[in-house]
């Protein structure tokens, strides 16, 4: 049975990338962005306190959705699918939309004149740090799809060893301390692999932790009945990296409540999430179904908003707000469209439509 509030936390996570983007623009420690806005402070705080926790959620359910899908579908036919609704997309992205970022970003940041065919050439062979900030090779918010294919891959030997000990795991994989220490293996693993601030291996681990523990009916209720108690203390922790923050500590001092906050706020969300986002709603539920649609689409938009509307309007929180409307009115439209369009829908990552 397909477990409807997954769908929604995957939603959820989605729809923020929208107004996260957005503020990353008006960073206020110096990261670069395709198109930069004046720092605000308020924007700062508002990705700072978000950052630490929707990524690990992200990769946590899908960890979650590969064990269910490994469950009705053998190794040959989860890869076929992972390369289908994962790589396609990867790759459709990389040569159509990456370029189309990088492009504005070279205009943004470097004054850029040319044509965007002639910078088509650049981006594919100007190679220095990968952002794309710079007018060059960029991933840009598909770094997600790659991470998730490779971890996706890399789990699956994993996961079929594992089943030949699937006594041993069951006894290990429900105690509740234990699954507030694998927060700190997540956090242990950072520094691996770790490209441009984004670990591979502490994702990689945050997967087999929804492949293996999370996907548990037991753990799952109880996530549920520990509601209480892990929304209180992601709130504590939430409030100690703020003052970590605020108080410029770094090292370990900024790091210990970095990820205890985003660690046990993902739990929390978990359990809020299998008590009130069953939803039936069939607006929600279609949304849902257009999640990877929203993802692959939202950055081009709301990077285009940004773009043209910027210099015409001058009050940074209106620019913000503007930003973020804009962009969710035009990322569910093109996403509903897209859905529509047969070769459309599946080289960015949905199933062939049923006739």
């Amino acid at each position: 049975m397909r477990k409807r509030y997954l769908d929604m936390l995957r939603l959820l996570c989605v729809a923020l990338l929208i107004p996260f983007h957005v503020m990353m623009m008006y960073n206020t420690w110096g990261e670069g962005q395709y198109v930069p806005g004046v720092p605000l402070p308020a924007a700062g705080w508002a990705v700072r306190l978000t950052y630490p926790w929707f990524m690990p959620l992200m990769f946590a359910v899908a960890g979650i959705s590969a064990r269910y899908s490994l469950q009705k579908r053998g190794p040959v036919q989860y890869v076929a699918e992972r390369l289908l609704r994962v790589g396609l997309p990867l790759l459709t992205g990389v040569l159509l939309i990456n370029p189309f970022l990088s492009y504005i970003a070279d205009i943004s940041n470097n004054g850029y004149s040319g044509g965007y065919l002639a910078h088509y050439a650049v981006f594919f062979t100007k190679w220095t740090d990968l952002s794309g900030y710079d007018g060059g090779f960029g991933l840009a918010h598909l770094w997600f799809l790659l991470y998730l294919l490779i971890i996706a891959l890399a789990a699956l030997p994993v996961f079929l060893l594992c089943k030949r000990f699937a006594v041993f795991t069951e006894r290990i994989r429900r105690p509740f301390l234990l699954i507030l220490l694998l927060g700190a293996v997540q956090a242990l693993a950072e520094n691996l692999l770790n490209l441009g601030g984004k670990s591979l291996m502490q994702y990689f681990v945050l997967f087999l932790v929804g492949m293996f523990v999370l996907s548990d009916e037991q753990v799952q209720s109880k996530l549920k009945r520990f509601i209480p108690a892990l929304s209180v203390s992601a709130l504590a922790a939430s409030v100690w990296y703020a003052f970590a923050i605020d108080l410029k500590w770094d090292g370990f001092a900024l790091d210990l409540p970095y990820f205890l906050y985003g660690y046990v706020m993902m739990l929390a969300l978990l359990g809020l999430g299998e008590r009130y986002f069953d939803t039936r709603s069939k607006v929600l539920l279609r949304a849902a179904e257009n999640s990877q649609l929203y993802y692959i689409l939202h950055y081009p938009i709301l990077t285009s908003a940004a773009f043209f509307l910027m210099p015409h309007i001058t009050d940074i929180p209106l620019q913000i707000a503007v930003f973020i409307a804009v962009s969710f009115v035009l990322t569910a439209l093109l996403s509903e469209a897209a859905r529509r369009i047969p070769g459309i829908r599946v080289l960015l990552g949905m199933k062939p439509q049923k006739h």
